[in-house]
């Protein structure tokens, strides 16, 4: 399973996502999260995130990155998510996430109890800006931020936005450019997470 969900990321990393280049610079990173960003995560009504869990597996493929839930300030790892959990990693300068935003906000609303939704704002240098871009196309679910690019290098990540699907702390499956279509995202949910609506 888990070669089949690298293969499937390294394929479709070449289709094309939003400024590679900037998403694949060894250099980036993000603002950190401050007081202002909790603040302004609080107020536009994002979800909290659980606390690390003592039994959380830090060998999983995403276990032990260096995250910060931005409602909080406080680390957090994706491990501790409980249930099937779908992934988005975003930044507010990114057009095509912008856009695909309001589907995943969707989906979060109709699995809600199914499915957890995560999304992670990656090097993003304006997390304020991307909490208001969240709270204008109706995104609730929590958001979680990558200031140092960790997930670079877990989830291959060449572009954005990417939205990974995970069951029990691993990648079961990707898709690697934007979504546009509520009705693909519904089929990947039932095909990687086996959850039907």
């Amino acid at each position: 399973m888990k070669r089949l969900a690298a293969a499937a990321i390294a394929a479709l990393l070449v289709v094309g996502a939003c400024a590679p280049d900037r998403a694949g610079d060894a250099e980036t990173n993000g603002a950190p999260v401050d007081t202002a960003v909790t603040t302004a995560a609080h107020e536009a009504g994002i979800a909290g995130c659980p606390a690390p869990s003592e039994g959380a597996d830090a060998d999983t493929e995403l276990g032990g990155l260096e995250l910060v839930c931005v409602s909080t300030g406080d680390p957090v790892d994706l491990a501790a998510f409980d249930g099937p959990v779908v992934v988005n990693v975003w930044a507010h300068w990114c057009e095509p996430c912008r856009e695909e935003l309001p589907l995943l906000a969707r989906a979060a609303q109709e699995y809600a109890g199914q499915v957890t939704f995560v999304g992670v704002l990656f090097a993003d240098e304006d997390p304020r800006s991307a909490i208001s871009l969240a709270q204008e196309t109706g995104v609730t679910y929590p958001q979680v931020a990558d200031p140092t690019s960790s997930l670079r290098a877990a989830l291959s990540l060449r572009g954005l936005p990417t939205t990974a699907f995970l069951v029990d702390g691993e990648v079961v499956g990707s898709q690697l450019t934007p979504y546009d279509d509520y009705g693909v995202l519904v089929a990947d949910i039932a095909e990687h997470l086996e959850v039907g609506k």
